[in-house]
């Protein structure tokens, strides 16, 4: 059953949901679903993934099966939980299981008892998961960029995993300087009704080469279109120099999976040629992420390597 308040875990919620507020992007939000399994565990689970607005929901009487799949969501291992092992937790309610896996949060006690979800508890929950998922974040992106082809296949039946992974790079690589990475959905008309799904980030910088975009090509918001391909095509390119507007910015960048040939990169200095050198896309690669990715962990600023890229392909001209 689901309801939406007068869980005793309440106030241990709304205090999490403040602290990731406070530490996280700002301008994310929480869905936070507390679970009840009467003598077992009590958990919070809290997921921000394309949320709008926060959220809070109470599920009590729940059936340890049900929370398993629940849990097989967020993380697959947990398909091989029995409820047993769950019912063990119920000895030990002072010990409080946290996971940070993807895009979801999670806190789990045995038992059903007040005393350890107070907001209290919620600050030394938090500020221990975090500490630790900062530690980890960089070597969980540096893996994900390094293994991305063997995990993802180039082809259309892939787009959204591949899509998913360029926004999580994009908002590791990029968050002193740009708001979060969220999907926009386009159609191309001329194209029997194609939906391209893009990234727009905000661009909030006030310094450095984000704010140069923003002054040069009107770039308040910052255009990332994942292409899982190996090579993009005329088509591709032309697309998005089509969509690029002065509402959005008229710079932006296309991702794919590997290097491209002599006539893409030529077709793309016509493309730029075309528009008075007013507007332009950079087409980047998985090697090109890995790249930032390593800068950014030992302390170097992916956007010079943006920078160093952009000026070469102006100078080409």
């Amino acid at each position: 059953m689901s309801d939406t308040g007068g869980h005793f875990a309440m106030d241990y919620a709304l205090r999490v949901n403040d602290g990731l507020h406070a530490c996280l992007q700002p301008t994310w939000f929480y869905k936070h679903e507390i679970y009840d399994l009467p003598g077992i565990v009590t958990a919070l689970v809290i997921t921000y993934d394309e949320q709008h607005d926060d959220r809070f929901e109470v599920f009590t009487d729940v059936d340890p099966n049900e929370f398993l799949v629940r849990m097989a969501r967020v993380k697959s291992d947990w398909a091989e939980f029995s409820p047993d092992a769950l019912k063990r937790l119920a000895d030990r309610p002072d010990k409080t299981m946290g996971g940070w896996e993807g895009r979801t949060i999670y806190f789990i006690k045995g038992g059903n008892h007040p005393k350890y979800w107070t907001p209290e508890k919620a600050d030394e929950d938090l500020l221990l998961l975090l500490s630790s998922g900062f530690r980890a974040w960089p070597e969980m992106i540096l893996d994900r960029v390094t293994h991305v082809r063997e995990r993802i296949a180039p082809g259309q039946e892939h787009f959204r995993a591949y899509k998913d992974h360029v926004r999580i790079v994009v908002n590791y690589l990029f968050v002193d300087f740009l708001g979060e990475a969220v999907p926009q959905l386009r159609t191309e008309v001329e194209h029997e009704g194609l939906e391209i799904r893009d990234l727009l980030c905000q661009n909030k910088a006030d310094s450095g080469f984000w704010k140069d975009l923003k002054e040069k090509y009107g770039c308040t918001e910052i255009l990332f279109e994942a292409k899982n391909a190996q090579q993009v095509t005329r088509d591709n390119l032309r697309q998005t120099y089509c969509y690029l507007k002065p509402a959005i910015g008229l710079w932006g960048f296309v991702t794919c999976r590997s290097g491209q040939p002599r006539t893409i990169f030529a077709y793309n200095r016509t493309l730029f040629n075309n528009f008075a050198q007013q507007r332009g896309v950079l087409i980047l690669t998985d090697d090109h992420l890995r790249r930032m990715v390593e800068m950014k962990i030992r302390g170097r600023d992916p956007s010079d390597y943006l920078r160093d890229l952009m000026s070469d392909f102006t100078r080409s001209m």
